[in-house]
């Protein structure tokens, strides 16, 4: 860190969010700011990081071809900055290049945060605990290469981790991998890509069962989750009739795969992102694999359930 440069705990903060979030827009980083920042003083604190050469930031692609607002990430200095924090739970050193930045994964990671951000504005209403921190990117889980295509990783566009009350008095976590679709795949490469998912539940299941063994070799990461986190494939990019269609496409091929359709198998469901952002994750407007109606993102049909059984984790 530049000598002459002392840190507000906000400029921190700001620091930190963006080595967890990679790309943040300035309204994104002033609501996981939360009250009392205004948007003007996040930016009078961006701004003194990037004279400092902490942060860099590129314009957002608008589809008008007007300015959108700022997005911002961190610099090579600015990682190092954040990596000094002694004690630091993990490292994550995926920076952005201004490149990268304002080219095609611009969209992807903003629509991935505005994800977390719609989960995290349920969490404040409902008192929940899912904060800024509770949603990670591109995390990695490898297949296990003993088991039929068992070759490479899995990787999530982002793991949630979400803490709620139950009815009964304890509490419980929810964990659910996100996928958005931006509508420029071939469908049944998305449906390629939720089977390797059913393949990575069999790693896990095969390893619960076995249990920890320090002496073996399969993936570490079975043992991070008691169970399965569901999928939900996020669609967005494109009019709502082609989005509706592709939906429709999907769920048949999803369907139509053996891998896909045990009643034991990983748990997939479909949202549009505009309905996301405007109803919640608690509305019912996401669509299961099994069944035909509309259900919220635990399942239901009922917005104000809570209790989603026995498949997801709970403690006292």
């Amino acid at each position: 860190m530049p000598p002459e440069l002392s840190l507000t705990t906000t400029a921190t903060e700001a620091l930190d969010l963006l080595y967890q979030h990679r790309l943040l827009s300035t309204p994104q980083l002033g609501e996981l700011l939360a009250a009392p920042y205004t948007e003007r003083s996040v930016i009078r604190v961006l701004d003194r990081l990037r004279r400092h050469e902490l942060v860099a930031c590129v314009q957002a692609r608008t589809g008008t071809g007007r300015m959108g607002h700022r997005l911002w990430f961190l610099t090579q200095l600015g990682a190092e900055v954040v990596e000094a924090v002694p004690d630091r739970a993990e490292s994550r050193r995926r920076l952005l290049t201004p490149a990268l930045a304002a080219g095609q994964l611009q969209a992807h990671t903003l629509a991935v945060n505005e994800v977390g951000l719609a989960f995290m504005r349920a969490a404040r209403e409902r008192g929940h605990d899912f904060g800024p921190y509770s949603w990670r990117h591109e995390v990695a889980h490898e297949l296990d290469p003993r088991t039929a295509g068992g070759r490479g990783h899995v990787i999530a566009d982002s793991v949630l981790r979400y803490w709620m009350p139950l009815p009964d008095g304890l509490i419980a976590v929810r964990y659910r991998f996100v996928e958005v679709d931006r509508a420029n795949r071939l469908v049944d490469d998305v449906v390629g890509n939720l089977v390797r998912y059913a393949r990575l539940r069999e790693v896990w299941a095969d390893r619960r069962a076995a249990g920890r063994d320090p002496r073996d070799d399969a993936p570490r990461w079975t043992m991070l989750y008691r169970y399965f986190p569901g999928v939900i494939v996020v669609l967005t990019n494109a009019g709502r009739s082609n989005l509706t269609r592709r939906l429709s496409n999907l769920l048949a091929l999803c369907r139509a795969e053996p891998e896909l359709g045990s009643p034991d198998g990983v748990s997939v469901s479909f949202v549009f992102f505009d309905d996301l952002m405007t109803r919640g994750p608690f509305a019912p407007i996401f669509r299961r694999l099994e069944g035909e109606r509309l259900v919220n993102w635990l399942g239901h049909e009922d917005s104000h359930v809570l209790a989603e059984g026995a498949s997801d984790e709970s403690a006292g």
